[in-house]
């Protein structure tokens, strides 16, 4: 009997390495798209959470609003350069796991 066949009463089950390799890869390709997923829909709540304080604190103080958007894009910016790098990670995973 070979190492990947294990006999279990009036059953033999047959565990395939190859099929164990492409359910590892499978499972890295899915949480790789479910976590660029969720990282891309978290970005798009900050953009818009920070954008409605912005609208907010413009309202109120009407005379800073050089501040407040230059205060606006730098935390956008910041947050869509993570959310780039997030982008390029998965597509890393997914390059290396054939999901391309």
């Amino acid at each position: 009997m070979d190492p990947t066949t294990v006999q279990t009463g009036h059953v033999v089950v047959v565990h395939s390495v190859h099929s164990m390799h492409e359910l590892t890869q499978a499972i890295e390709i899915a949480g790789a798209l479910i976590g660029g997923g969720a990282g891309v829909g978290g970005a798009g709540a900050g953009v818009g959470a920070i954008g409605g304080s912005m609208c907010e604190a413009t309202a109120r103080q009407p005379e800073l609003i050089n501040t407040i958007r230059t205060q606006f894009f730098l935390a956008a910016a910041i947050i869509e350069g993570f959310t780039f790098l997030l982008l390029v990670l998965v597509m890393i995973v997914l390059i290396r796991n054939g999901g391309l």
